[in-house]
């Protein structure tokens, strides 16, 4: 799979994910639902079944924040989808988080304690 450089750390993009887990499992299954609207936020829940056994990933976005506030359920989803591959075990390379789900995380926005290149959701 392809990976992209996020501050020194390879990560696999959600679409990578997606891709791999269509040819290693013909019969994949991939769907989601909105768990929850909490103006700003929205969360998302994604269940994989991949080989037979079932995954789940979770993710929030918030609306008007940043360049992708606009599409916030889309960037809640496409993460959420990334987080239950990676608990099925595909694309993981050094921690859940994709490439996708490392570009949502702002610095600024992690409390100074746990702003290190090491974040692993």
């Amino acid at each position: 799979m392809k990976t992209i450089n996020i501050k020194g750390k390879e990560y696999v993009t959600v679409v990578e994910r997606v891709k791999e887990a269509h040819n290693l499992d013909k019969e994949v299954s991939i769907t989601t639902e909105i768990v929850g609207e909490y103006s700003p936020r929205i969360t998302v829940k994604a269940t994989v079944i991949f080989k037979g056994r079932t995954f789940t990933g979770h993710s929030q976005a918030e609306y008007g924040k940043g360049l992708m506030g606009a599409v916030a359920l889309e960037v809640a989803e496409t993460s959420a989808i990334g987080r239950a591959l990676g608990f099925a075990n595909i694309g993981l390379l050094d921690g859940i988080a994709s490439a996708d789900e490392m570009r949502k995380v702002n610095a600024k926005d992690v409390p100074l304690a746990e702003a290190d290149d090491d974040i692993n959701f």
